[in-house]
């Protein structure tokens, strides 16, 4: 069930990003309660005993550091910036050890049930959804390299940082799902790279999936 609630989740950080354009504390409160689910519900109950402790260390010191980032946004911006590699740092961190205990997961499953295709599902989202955070802090230093184009209207990236962050969720998927090169401005190598990684990353975990699922069905059938 771990799977179904983590997707749930996800899944509604994600179609709730409008409303975090008039609500930027919407976008935090989202992090920390995908963080829990995914550390309560699914790290807590899998077959995978070995560092959990470490995922759990992840978790709540991207928790923590989700607070700090976002009170020293509101109050002390110029140390916010300074502090925006170190929050993107914790958070791919414990997203990427997460997707692969995940995956290793899945492949341990006896059978391909719903639940399983769910928890595939939130994992392709979840590198969606990290994808925002790199395009973000990308943005917070080098507001250059994105196309102002994209920007929400009327919302300066500079002194509003916090009211992008769905933008860039939006053009994370765009690159995940290879729809467009996401908000890169043409000529700029560091964000064309990001989105580039993005979707490099999404296309080898859905390959990744392909083959346990047809493994799985494949095993199922001789049995």
């Amino acid at each position: 069930r771990g799977y179904a609630y983590l997707l749930a989740v996800v899944a509604t950080a994600v179609l709730v990003q409008p409303l975090a354009l008039n609500w930027p504390l919407l976008t935090s409160l989202n992090s920390i309660i995908m963080a829990m689910v995914m550390m309560l519900f699914l790290t807590r109950n899998s077959a995978l005993r070995a560092h959990k402790r470490w995922l759990y260390g992840l978790g709540t010191s991207a928790i923590v550091f989700e607070v700090i980032w976002l009170a020293c946004m509101v109050q002390v911006p110029a140390l916010a910036k300074h502090l925006t590699l170190i929050h993107l740092l914790l958070w791919a961190l414990f997203i990427g050890v997460f997707i692969v205990r995940k995956v290793r997961s899945l492949m341990i499953e006896p059978y391909v049930t719903v639940y399983v295709l769910m928890g595939a599902c939130s994992g392709y989202l979840l590198i969606g959804y990290a994808g925002g955070f790199l395009l973000h802090s990308l943005m917070i230093w080098h507001p250059a390299a994105l196309d102002p184009a994209y920007l929400p209207a009327g919302i300066d990236p500079i002194a509003q940082p916090l009211k992008v962050f769905p933008a860039m969720v939006s053009a994370s998927f765009e690159a995940l799902t290879t729809l467009s090169n996401g908000v890169s401005r043409p000529g700029d190598l560091g964000s064309r790279v990001c989105c580039l990684t993005i979707a490099i990353l999404g296309q080898l975990y859905v390959a990744m999936l392909i083959g346990l699922i047809l493994g799985r069905f494949n095993q199922t059938m001789r049995r």
